[in-house]
């Protein structure tokens, strides 16, 4: 396992850097692709208004925007994040639609000093702390009187069309990856249920409740096969896996990816399946 401040330190330069840039420019795409997951979890959340919300890892924002319309201008949301360019992003965007109640605030959750909140919540933003059990264990001292917490993340890659297509797609042309080690931080450290509820049992947290939430999710957010391409060699697992390649293996990896995804083109839209976790949980 990686040491946990390496990887504290890896996320902040990636996020900081051509990381975090590439996603704001990313992410209209992103946000109409991922729009049902967003939908699913403030039903699932059930912001109420007044509240004081943390939206932990909030990225340019949008779930943030979504949680400060359901609070109302009585409630707040406190938007952290480690990216300087994701947060500048949310701000313009909260701006340009006239929502006040959103303080934008560039820290790590997993140290930094917190305020007490109703509702701690985070789409995809809790499984990349190199040590989850302090990280919940701070956020946990976040969490207000009759306070609860509501996150989503994703299940394993095998259940993960949307994401493994395109890895299979390209992976004849590059490397082997390195194996991965199980419930190590990324995207899927938090695949395994068993291991998600000793991380919270540890920090301070009751028995979460996990609830699967599967939808198909348009990777071409409607805008056709090229925009599918686009987004899965810029952003994600397929783009840390070509970056740096020579010239020949980029064209020959996107060439393969292609023809992946044209086999799920309908019409705009490029539709593969999604698996997620819905957890919920309380303080013990």
């Amino acid at each position: 396992m990686a040491d946990p401040r390496q990887v504290d330190a890896d996320m902040l330069s990636f996020w900081n850097g051509h990381g975090g840039h590439t996603w704001v420019e990313r992410q209209s795409h992103t946000d109409l692709t991922l729009a049902p997951m967003t939908d699913a979890l403030l039903a699932f959340a059930a912001p109420r208004p007044g509240e004081k919300v943390l939206d932990v890892g909030c990225g340019c924002g949008a779930t943030t925007l979504e949680f400060a319309r359901a609070v109302g201008p009585g409630g707040a949301v406190e938007a952290i994040d480690i990216s300087a360019p994701m947060l500048a992003e949310g701000k313009r965007r909260a701006q340009a639609a006239g929502i006040a109640n959103v303080a934008w605030r560039q820290a790590d959750a997993a140290t930094a000093g917190l305020g007490a909140y109703g509702l701690l919540t985070s789409a995809f933003g809790l499984m990349f702390f190199g040590d989850p059990v302090a990280a919940f264990a701070n956020l946990r001292r976040a969490a207000g009187p009759g306070a609860r917490m509501a996150f989503v993340c994703w299940r394993a890659l095998a259940e993960n069309p949307w994401m493994e297509v395109p890895m299979n797609a390209v992976a004849r042309h590059l490397p082997p990856r390195p194996k991965a080690v199980p419930n190590a931080p990324g995207m899927f450290a938090f695949a395994d249920p068993h291991y998600v509820g000793q991380v919270l049992a540890a920090a301070g947290w009751a028995p979460p409740r996990l609830d699967r939430l599967d939808l198909d999710l348009d990777i071409a957010a409607g805008r056709g096969l090229d925009e599918a391409v686009a987004q899965s060699t810029k952003i994600g697992a397929v783009n840390s896996w070509l970056r740096n390649q020579p010239a020949e293996v980029f064209s020959a990896a996107t060439a393969s990816l292609r023809q992946a995804l044209a086999a799920h083109q309908d019409g705009a839209h490029v539709r593969l399946p999604a698996a997620m976790w819905l957890v919920a949980s309380t303080p013990a």
